[in-house]
């Protein structure tokens, strides 16, 4: 029985040493401790520092993010909803001008013809609604009908040239839309028959089509800068249309100046006060433009021209000279001031004094030669100033030594000669002729003829006249009037003795 006791207690004591031995080894410490053994009936000590247990957190709750609130609806305004409406109505619209043409155009027939009024009475309302449409609609693909509407209703009242630029500009802004190669079609329809006239005017007008680039409105604007410079009346109406329609339905287009100056130009063709306004609006409204100049130019022209009113053209054109002196349209209006003033004026004077600002201006522009020839002949035939007149030509001469330089000692040699009969002038200048045309020119040698008969018959000097005669024959023996100085020579020689 004390055995089983003392078994029991030894299995009892031996637990928790052998719980900790499975836990954490025990370092042992140095020195002699270390080598101590416990006494063989007492437990081994246990540790004395425990490693801490590990805190794991717990994961965080999931939380669900509500779903997105749908965006807010735009707040309507009573604007909003007219586009709107108007928008919704948009196809409607085409599907009525669409039917309203097809019921409204009359049978081909001959007796139909004859019958019918050249102008049905809606199809003053049809154009107005539908230039409207493609104003307000001009991004929509049905508009491009809607050009193709348009011009058929033209061709019905006999506008062809109005069909044609319907036409232009539908391939011009909807190069894609089926419609564009029916325009095509058309288009040479009419040059072949109701505007054979026009055909060369059409085909070039067509031919920019292949140049456009860009968006619509891109490509919309540059066909109508080039419509601008159309110079045929019976397209001046439509074109004009065409440019005051492109404003309104795109309003705010960073190069209106050049939409506004070519319907100013197509107004030319029409009527001269409406197209000063519109060369007035560009001056006013665009200061930047680089076609003020012409819109100057153009105003002079037109008050000149056409209204008569030649100090509001003088205006417009010193205006010109004044502000843009670097531009080409200066050299126009320096000669078309001149012009006018002498032509229309008679304000000799001032156009000689416009001519001699061009002279100092120019240098040797071809512009000089025109003025101091313009100069010439006011001064010769205008003025009374002979000599002035001469000094003019010279000065050509000195300028230009081409065929304009000898045609000009020409004419200064005919005013001293049969004019004021200057007769050591005109020898001088025929001393220039000489010089100037080479020795075998037909104006040189009657230039060197001259000179001896004038020295006969105007000096009275024999033997100089004799001398010239003599040197005369040796330099052009077989010239036809060596003949006539042989006479002469024989004449003065018979008077001396």
């Amino acid at each position: 029985m004390r055995q089983l006791t003392l078994a029991a207690w030894l299995c009892f004591s031996l637990v928790p040493a052998m719980a900790a031995d499975e836990t954490v080894a025990p370092v042992p410490a140095p020195g002699p401790a270390a080598d101590t053994a416990a006494p063989p009936n007492q437990p081994a000590p246990a540790s004395s520092v425990e490693a801490a247990p590990i805190q794991i957190p717990p994961p965080p709750p999931v939380v669900e993010c509500p779903p997105a609130a749908p965006p807010a609806p735009p707040l309507e305004t009573p604007a909003s909803k007219l586009k709107a409406a108007q928008q919704n109505l948009a196809l409607p619209k085409v599907e009525l001008f669409r039917a309203t043409v097809k019921n409204t155009t009359p049978k081909k027939s001959i007796f139909s013809r004859l019958m019918s009024a050249s102008v049905n009475p809606v199809d003053t309302d049809l154009l107005l609604d539908m230039r409207s449409f493609t104003e307000r609609f001009p991004d929509f693909p049905e508009t491009a009908e809607v050009y193709h509407l348009m011009a058929q209703v033209h061709v019905r009242t006999d506008n062809y040239s109005a069909a044609a630029i319907d036409w232009l500009l539908l391939r011009a802004a909807y190069p894609d839309s089926p419609f564009s190669k029916e325009a095509a079609k058309q288009m040479q329809a009419l040059a072949g028959d109701d505007l054979k006239k026009h055909a060369a005017t059409m085909k070039a007008m067509t031919s920019q089509l292949d140049t456009l680039k860009g968006d619509r409105e891109e490509r919309l604007a540059a066909m109508l800068r080039y419509l601008g410079g159309n110079t045929e009346k019976d397209f001046a109406a439509p074109i004009a249309e065409a440019c005051s329609s492109f404003l309104v339905s795109n309003q705010g287009w960073l190069q209106e100046d050049v939409i506004e100056h070519a319907e100013a130009r197509q107004q030319m063709l029409m009527d001269p006060q409406v197209a000063l306004y519109h060369f007035d609006k560009v001056l006013a409204l665009y200061p930047a433009s680089p076609l003020r100049a012409n819109s100057m130019l153009s105003m002079g022209n037109l008050q000149r021209n056409s209204l008569r009113a030649f100090d509001q053209a003088a205006k417009s054109y010193s205006k010109l000279i004044e502000q843009f002196p670097e531009s080409p349209e200066t050299k126009q209006a320096y000669e078309l001031l001149g012009a006018m003033y002498d032509e229309d004026m008679r304000d000799y004077p001032n156009a000689i004094k416009t001519y001699e600002a061009a002279v100092a201006r120019y240098k040797d522009d071809p512009i000089v030669l025109r003025a101091l020839r313009a100069m010439a002949n006011i001064q010769q035939n205008k003025a009374n100033q002979s000599n002035r007149a001469i000094e003019s030509y010279l000065k050509i001469a000195d300028i230009f030594k081409g065929p304009e330089g000898l045609e000009a000692l020409l004419a200064a040699e005919r005013i001293a000669t049969f004019n004021i009969r200057d007769w050591k002038m005109a020898i001088d200048i025929n001393n220039r002729i000489m010089a100037f045309a080479p020795p075998q020119h037909e104006e040189a040698i009657k230039a060197q003829f001259n000179n001896a008969r004038i020295t006969e018959d105007e000096l009275n000097d024999k033997e100089a006249a004799r001398k010239l005669y003599e040197d005369f024959v040796a330099k052009y023996p077989n010239n036809s009037l060596t003949k006539d100085a042989k006479r002469r020579i024989d004449a003065i020689n018979n008077t001396s003795k």
